[in-house]
């Protein structure tokens, strides 16, 4: 079952400019209703990434989002993580 559980996790990399330099990171959670559907709020990543020209925004359904979802389902909302490694 576990094994299963971690099969579903999902994840999508996306470099800007030459990609992170080790400066540090950042992470929001944007919410979804109607299973995905509607977003609710949205993580914005160039205001993660603050002014750096280089860096790496990886959007995922992350071990937490997986420990969220099964309070949020009942409300038809899902979780995702954004995080910003500049």
């Amino acid at each position: 079952m576990i094994l299963l559980s971690l099969t579903a996790c999902q994840t999508h990399t996306h470099r800007v400019g030459t990609g992170p330099l080790g400066a540090g990171s950042e992470s929001n959670r944007q919410f979804y209703a109607l299973f995905g559907l509607v977003r609710i709020s949205e993580a914005d990543s160039q205001r993660l990434a603050k002014d750096s020209t280089g860096y790496e925004i990886v959007t995922e359904f992350s071990f937490l989002d997986m420990l969220l979802a099964p309070l949020l389902l009942p409300l038809t909302m899902t979780t995702r993580t954004v995080t910003v490694n500049r």
